[in-house]
């Protein structure tokens, strides 16, 4: 019996969790919250025409208004529910239950009136609206699905003649399970950015309607994959035209919209690779088609099903390690199956050279690995070279099962000729590194020599991350942000005649930026925090602009004043005002415009 389950999905993961938990092997859950070649909406109503059960659960989140439509992907299932003639059960959690930060009046994705009218007719008692439940926790909602349930007889199967119903949604790959998290996480920082917001990624949505993580999300997932992979390649086209390189960001709000661009790039770029790629034609140890280390891992996440991240602008994903020489035989006496020493495989996953003559408990590897991974954030993968030993299909089996067993490790295999690759493969390739260039400093010119330059075993350490919680980290630290002669750094300090360059000023805001990310976390001063973060921004859009009019200066001006004024309301402001000196200081002597609004 299929049973269709309903709710916003960030807020209420428990609360889903456990409802499949209870009812697993008695019903088949349906859920829309995966990929699907449809927009969302029409996914979720579609779906649920192939059931004869709807459970909604409902909070303090009103969730996803899809383009064109007035009301959100909840509330469109629930009328369509009701439009079908579904049994509906429906559970409102109860408000003193749910923490602030998972409602819209904290997060602001949507008016939080919308979501107390929902909650008012669903408790209405209209004729047409079940009666529905109220519970306070996941397993409070446990216990009252069941009981609800088990009042009800079973309805009757629908007829098997007719149309084929479509099937559910396929699963979130890891790559779209790695961009939502990362949207919800950073949702907070990211929709007060005005580079991210007015992105020409997203200027064609709907103005009517929230501009909500969900949205950005479906835009990664439902609209043409190359438009998005050419519209994350526009976005850091403009940033390099300012003197920034994919790697830099002059704050770390600015590195987490770089960063979420990323992933909605990769979220594209494995979608297009789908297209091109029948992953169930081929077997795990087949090798991949590409040649360029970079495509070839996005060829073997879409066959493989793993994530990706990135360290700073290096297009080496961090998550994946190149075996050069997987020495020892698997089946060989004495080696008991293991297709890797664990010294030798340990030295490859922390990039340095292998060290004879020490000897690693498996179990100590293994845990390694497992921790290691969990930092990340995604699965750790070894790749190695179709070549060799391992031109045999039995001995690459052989290796991708030892490494499996003995240590939960994916493996892949790379064919590096050129020759070999098909059309379709080098049509795929070149067009993928040339979206991907911008976005990880890489141009077709130079991946070979870039590939060339990695050790045997990588014996070089990954950039050591700007920010945590982050599996690709676009902010590198301030002081290779831009230099003096960076392309495009004259263009960025346009309008600054003498004393200091553009690139110090944006390197000062930074310092501005950290002063206020470490003053006071006291509620009260909230809103002050907020307010100088908006100044600081619309000062930094000046300072990167192409130009600058007297307007300009009087905007700036405005802007910094309004900052101090803020930090001084606070009662351990005085390190922004102090940081603000240099700012002061640094435009009176470079902005003839500005210094004339003093005199």
């Amino acid at each position: 019996m299929r049973l269709y389950l309903s709710s916003t999905l960030f807020d209420l993961q428990d609360e889903r969790r456990a409802v499949k938990e209870v009812l697993s092997g008695d019903y088949t859950i349906v859920e829309s919250y995966e990929a699907d070649p449809r927009p969302l909406w029409q996914s979720c109503v579609a779906d649920l025409a192939s059931c004869t059960i709807y459970i909604g659960i409902v909070g303090l989140r009103y969730g996803f208004v899809p383009p064109g439509q007035g009301k959100s992907i909840t509330e469109l299932e629930f009328d369509a529910a009701l439009a079908a003639g579904l049994r509906c059960f429906v559970f409102v959690r109860k408000d003193d239950a749910i923490p602030v930060s998972r409602t819209d009046l904290y997060t602001q994705e949507n008016d939080p009136s919308l979501i107390k009218a929902f909650r008012e007719r669903l408790s209405s008692g209209a004729n047409n609206i079940p009666r529905a439940a109220l519970f306070t926790t996941a397993e409070d909602l446990k216990v009252k699905v069941l009981k609800a349930l088990q009042r009800q007889p079973a309805p009757a199967e629908p007829p098997s003649p007719g149309p084929p119903q479509p099937a559910a949604a396929p699963a979130m790959t890891e790559l779209q399970k790695l961009l939502r998290s990362y949207l919800n996480d950073n949702w907070a920082s990211l929709r007060l950015q005005q580079s991210f917001t007015r992105a020409d990624l997203f200027q064609d949505l709907e103005t009517a309607t929230p501009f909500t993580a969900e949205r950005v999300f479906a835009i990664a997932c439902d609209r043409p994959a190359l438009e998005v992979l050419l519209g994350a390649r526009g976005f850091f086209e403009a940033r390099a035209a300012k003197g920034f390189s994919a790697a830099a960001a002059v704050s770390e709000a600015e590195g987490i919209v770089c960063s979420a661009i990323v992933r909605c790039a990769l979220v594209a770029a494995e979608r297009y690779v789908r297209a091109k790629v029948d992953a169930d034609a081929h077997r795990d140890h087949d090798p991949v088609r590409s040649s360029e280390h970079l495509v070839a891992c996005i060829e073997a996440a879409v066959r493989l099903g793993f994530g990706l991240c990135f360290s700073a602008g290096s297009p080496q994903p961090e998550n994946v390690f190149r075996l050069v020489h997987p020495v020892p035989e698997p089946g060989v006496p004495g080696e008991e199956g293991a297709a890797l020493s664990a010294s030798e495989l340990l030295a490859t996953i922390e990039r340095r050279e292998l060290q004879t003559g020490q000897e690693y408990d498996p179990d100590y590897l293994r845990t390694f690995i497992r921790l290691r991974a969990r930092k990340l954030g995604a699965a750790l993968v070894v790749s190695t070279d179709a070549a060799g030993r391992f031109q045999s299909a039995e001995k690459r089996a052989e290796l991708l099962k030892d490494l499996q067993e003995q240590f939960e490790l994916r493996t892949f295999f790379q064919q590096r000729a050129d020759d070999a690759m098909p059309l379709w493969a080098r049509q795929m390739q070149d067009s993928l590194l040339h979206a991907l260039g911008p976005i990880f400093d890489i141009s077709l010119k130079n991946v070979k020599k870039q590939e060339e330059k990695m050790p045997e075993r990588e014996s070089e350490h990954a950039a050591a991350p700007a920010v945590t919680h982050l599996t690709m980290h676009f902010n590198a630290p301030v002081g290779t942000v831009a230099q003096a002669n960076a392309p495009g750094a004259q263009a960025a300090a346009r309008d600054i005649v003498i004393g200091v360059p553009a690139v110090e000023l944006l390197q000062a805001l930074v310092a501005v930026q950290r002063a206020i990310d470490g003053c006071s976390a006291q509620p009260e001063d909230a809103e002050q925090r907020r307010l100088m973060v908006q100044e600081l921004n619309e000062v930094r859009t000046v300072l990167q602009g192409e130009g600058r009019s007297e307007s300009d200066a009087k905007l700036v001006k405005r802007c910094l004043d309004g900052v101090e004024k803020s930090a001084k309301a606070l009662s351990n402001g005085r390190t922004i005002v102090e940081t603000l000196a240099p700012v002061w200081s640094g435009l009176k002597q470079s902005w003839p415009a500005f210094l004339a609004l003093f005199n």
